[in-house]
């Protein structure tokens, strides 16, 4: 070659200067992918570890990071996307690709698939879909794939692009990639892209290659030979130069020969057409820019996957020739600017946070517990997450917003707690869902479920003030009065009051709170008789306020302000289970599996006032058992934060009620720290962990983290997690029953998938059916122990309405008490004083009395209550037999 030789047409033939792709003959050979031979797959989301890119270099998709940082493999911008890494596993087995990209008005689509020409065997095309998925789990923590129908209808109009597309950086601003822009701009139009590569053999480029590298030759030596400079010379070398480099990489990562279809309306195309080649078309187009033409056969091509095969090519003016007419000749790294997904998230196409949690759990024996499975990157693994029954001693906190999975995790635990033999006690303030464990084969005849309450279901007694033998009055009295402090809002000076008349009524009931002992008690009588009761406890608050020598005004507030919390525990269902002196036995509720539903008391105070019974009744029974590594029952408490809140955050309360409130909260934290050295395990539930006193966070050994999105909660558990911001972001897209879990040994949490175990609120036993249950197995609901309060006996049981209406007569008019004291005082002083005086009573209550309510029965039920009244104010403490009631009259009018 002279340098004469070298012409334009030499730069023009390289750079394809107008050039337009030849007609097809009527019978020209077409590389065409039958339906049956394609495979596509819609990819709807990615995961990455952060949600958006930080950079504005190009970002690795599975950091969210700068190429250069994430060590993928730079160009000379540093810009290579990973897809290219499909596109080299694909062509090492020269399986071709599809890819869509488009959109419906509102809404984005990608696809992606395999194809084959026609005549090659099915089983491959499978094979090759199967390649496919395989390689786009590599590209990504996370990626959301579903199959789509391989079939593509034909569109209105279509265009031809040929040519060698740049791979732009995101955007500086808001991190866009260019097919974010195309979405940004045609999102409200119907388009699509698609993309056929087929592998172009490596015989072809290397001879390719050998061309442009003779034609290099001669263009050098015409230069040389000519002496001078020249302009066209060097930039044609340069041109060379770019493809001659391109073909090098083609030879280490693929080659494709490369059809681009881009498909629209009348209304889209022309958007499409215009905006396709300002997006792709870049300073690295070379030595072919990028060129859309409109032909009429590209809906059919496109339709058909085909691509028209090429002739011949006769009119090269040197060595190189161009391969095909119709197609370009792309590299992977080349193709990969057209193949990849958006940068950003768009209706369509989700970009979610996949959580960089650890991944190895801490080694266990064969006791342990099962939590769930490991998952690595959003893929459930077969690797098991186990926890030692021992560490359960040292307590368990489990969060999460509602609906995550926090139930179902507690059922899991406790199902495989019942198969070790262990007993568990759940304390369920809220809503029935732990009666539905009736359904477990192992625990459906051994499951107790009581309604405190509730008294038309299964219900208990609970006595307040009733002292389990080896336990200090004084001690239990210090957790009785924490137990109203976090419970009720007080302000000073009530709680001092309280704590006063708490001392005043065990001291009439013949307690030396000092000393611990009781003068008349005996060593076999009924240690029951000799507590007081809520009835008592109100009794002296009324007689002890008025002497604290406050103004009549202040007196009167400070009665009614303590009186009404103190009568709100006795009335109703709650009023019968806790006014009472005999309490269902706590060893008839710890040496069985139990489920309390509170549901059954309306008032959160009310809630938080009976689980820091049990709590303390539980504490109280297990320092009389011993010390003990071994876990010997598993306490679980839900919706903790009403016993032990968080009393440091905003309560709508002043400082003095916080201040004892907050003491009364760190005497149940350390009252749970220390029964671990007992054998007796804690899970505590909450669905907000900022609401509980931030011990319970700190110190619990085994954390599970459910979903999570309130900012401040996650800091709070990221904080007590080792984890980092990143890892507690992650937590806001949890699944339900994917869970964080966190415990000592380990420098960051684990995930972990806990298996279904709980089922829906289908599966509910309903009341009746638990009461029959009980009732059928003859778990502890005996007559004796739930009396209606605490100084009836049967015959209140054969006649509640009796018992009820008496109760509320004595409370309500004191003419009814006074009555009966004259009659019983005057019979004591005088014989015969009996009869002639009973009459009174009668009259007393019968204004009064309902008219279906039969009179004598009221008559003895309220002449038994009336009794117990009169013999405890004349003579406290008859810690001894039931007082009997005056002997009954011989009028026809007595009971």
């Amino acid at each position: 070659m002279a340098i004469d030789d070298l012409t334009a047409g030499n730069l023009d033939y390289l750079e394809r200067s107008g050039f337009e792709p030849p007609r097809p003959a009527p019978g020209a050979r077409l590389t065409q992918a039958p339906v049956e031979l394609r495979t596509l797959i819609c990819v709807t989301g990615i995961g990455r570890l952060e949600k958006r890119p930080r950079s504005p270099a190009y970002p690795d998709h599975r950091t969210g990071l700068p190429d250069g940082e994430a060590g993928s493999l730079p160009r000379d911008d540093g810009t290579v996307p990973i897809t290219r890494d499909v596109l080299a596993a694909l062509y090492t087995y020269k399986v071709p690709l599809a890819f869509l990209a488009g959109a419906e008005p509102g809404r984005a689509c990608f696809r992606i698939g395999t194809w084959l020409p026609a005549g090659s065997p099915a089983s491959t095309a499978d094979c090759n879909g199967q390649l496919l998925q395989s390689a786009l789990h590599t590209l990504y923590p996370a990626v959301d794939l579903r199959e789509d129908d391989p079939a593509t209808g034909p569109w209105p109009l279509g265009g031809l692009v040929m040519g060698i597309p740049t791979l732009k950086p995101p955007d500086t601003a808001d991190g866009a990639a260019q097919f974010d822009r195309l979405l940004r701009a045609l999102h409200h139009l119907r388009w699509t892209a698609l993309i056929l590569a087929q592998p172009a053999d490596e015989a072809l480029v290397h001879d390719l290659k050998l061309r442009l590298i003779n034609e290099m030759r001669a263009a050098q030596t015409a230069t040389k030979l000519g002496g001078a400079p020249s302009p066209l010379a060097d930039h044609y070398l340069q041109l060379l130069g770019a493809q001659l480099k391109a073909f090098t990489d083609a030879q280490s990562t693929g080659a494709w020969r490369t059809a681009v279809y881009l498909l629209g309306d009348a209304q889209s195309y022309p958007e499409l057409a215009s905006l396709w080649r300002g997006v792709f078309s870049g300073d690295r187009s070379l030595p072919e820019p990028i060129r859309v033409w409109d032909r009429d056969d590209v809906p059919t091509l496109a339709s058909d996957w085909a691509m028209i095969d090429p002739t011949g090519d006769t009119d090269a003016p040197g060595h190189y020739r161009q391969p095909f007419q119709h197609q370009t000749l792309l590299t992977s790294t080349q193709l990969a600017a057209y193949v990849h997904f958006p940068n950003l998230e768009t209706n369509g196409f989700g970009i979610t946070q996949v959580p960089d949690l650890d991944t190895v759990p801490p080694p266990t024996d064969s006791s342990a517990l099962g939590l769930g499975t490991v998952v690595e990157r959003q893929r459930a693994t077969t690797t098991a997450y186990g926890i030692g029954p021992r560490k359960l001693t040292r307590h368990t906190f489990v969060t999460g917003t509602t609906g995550s999975g926090k139930t179902n995790t507690v059922f899991h635990l406790l199902q495989q707690i019942h198969d070790l033999g262990l007993p568990f006690l759940v304390l369920e303030p809220a809503k029935t869902e732990y009666r539905a464990l009736l359904h477990h084969s192992r625990l459906e005849t051994r499951l107790q479920i009581y309604t405190p309450g509730n008294e038309t279901v299964c219900p208990l007694r609970l006595n307040p003030f009733e002292v389990l033998a080896g336990t200090p009055v004084a001690v239990h009295l210090d957790l009785l009065r924490s137990v109203f402090h976090a419970s009720f809002g007080m302000w000073t000076p009530l709680p001092q009051i309280l704590e006063a008349a708490l001392h005043a009524v065990y001291s009439d009931r013949g307690w030396d709170i000092t000393t611990d002992t009781n003068r008349r008690l005996d060593s076999d009588a009924d240690r029951s008789q000799a507590f007081p009761t809520l009835t008592d406890l109100v009794a002296k608050v009324e007689t002890l306020i008025p002497q604290l020598g406050y103004e009549d005004k202040v007196t009167g507030d400070l009665r009614a302000a303590l009186t009404t919390r103190l009568d709100g525990l006795r009335t109703g269902g709650k009023g019968r289970m806790l006014d009472t002196r005999r309490s269902t036995p706590i060893e008839v509720l710890l040496t069985q599996p139990t489920v309390l539903e509170l549901e059954g008391m309306g008032d959160d105070d009310d809630k938080a006032f009976m689980m820091g019974l049990f709590v303390i009744r539980l504490a109280e029974h297990r320092r009389t058992q011993g010390d003990t590594e071994d876990l010997r029952h598993l306490l679980v408490v839900e919706e903790a934060h009403r016993l032990l809140a968080n009393t440091t955050s905003p309560r709508g309360v002043d400082e003095g009620e916080a201040d004892v409130r907050g003491k009364a909260v760190e005497t149940f934290t350390n009252l749970l720290s220390e029964v671990r050295a007992y054998g007796q395990g804690v899970v505590i539930v909450d669905q907000v962990p900022t609401k509980l006193a931030s011990d319970v966070v700190k110190n619990t050994n085994l954390k599970i983290a459910h979903r999570i999105v309130a900012g401040d909660d996650r800091e709070t558990l990221a904080a007590s997690m080792g984890m980092t911001s990143l890892q507690s972001t992650a937590l806001t897209t949890l699944p339900i029953g994917r869970a964080a879990v966190f415990t000592d040994g380990e420098d960051s949490p684990l995930l972990i998938q806990v298996p279904q175990t709980k089922g829906g609120t289908g599966t509910w036993p309903t009341h009746a059916e638990v009461r029959d249950y009980m009732a059928h197995h003859g778990l502890d609901t005996r007559a004796d122990r739930l009396l209606p309060s605490a100084d009836c006996d049967q015959r209140c049981q054969t006649a509640p309405d009796a018992c009820r209406t008496a109760r509320a007569q004595l409370d309500d008019d004191p003419r009814v008490m006074r009555t009966l004291a004259r009659i019983v005082f005057s019979a004591v002083q005088s014989r015969g004083a009996l009869d002639r005086t009973w009459a009174e009573l009668p009259a007393t209550i019968e204004p009064r009395r309902p008219r279906w309510l039969d009179q004598q029965a009221l008559l003895a039920c309220l002449v038994h209550h009336a009794a117990h009244r009169l013999a405890d104010s004349r003579a406290p403490a008859p810690a001894g037999p039931t007082p009997k009631p005056p002997r009954s009259p011989t009028s026809s009018t007595a009971p």
